[in-house]
């Protein structure tokens, strides 16, 4: 993407919380998807809203150990 001036001005008129949270959302797809399960509107709230809950920086959600959260979570909805 190419950032000019006018892309600045856009983007700071987005307020940090929505970036952070389509942030939020567009890892979770990444970790279900890369995880294999299947990616549905209820899985992908769960696992940003874990994100939230055990305070995993937006980052850290492409780490092994978010990979693992979501896993665990993932198996004990499962059973439920």
């Amino acid at each position: 993407m190419i950032v000019t001036q006018n892309t600045r001005k856009e983007l700071s008129h987005i307020p940090l919380e929505t970036r952070q949270s389509i942030s939020r959302i567009g890892n979770a797809i990444q970790v279900l998807s890369n995880l294999g399960f299947t990616i549905t509107l209820e899985v992908i709230m769960e696992t940003v809203n874990l994100s939230n809950t055990e305070n995993i920086d937006i980052h850290d959600m492409r780490g092994s150990e978010f990979y693992v959260v979501v896993s665990e979570n993932e198996a004990e909805r499962r059973l439920h």
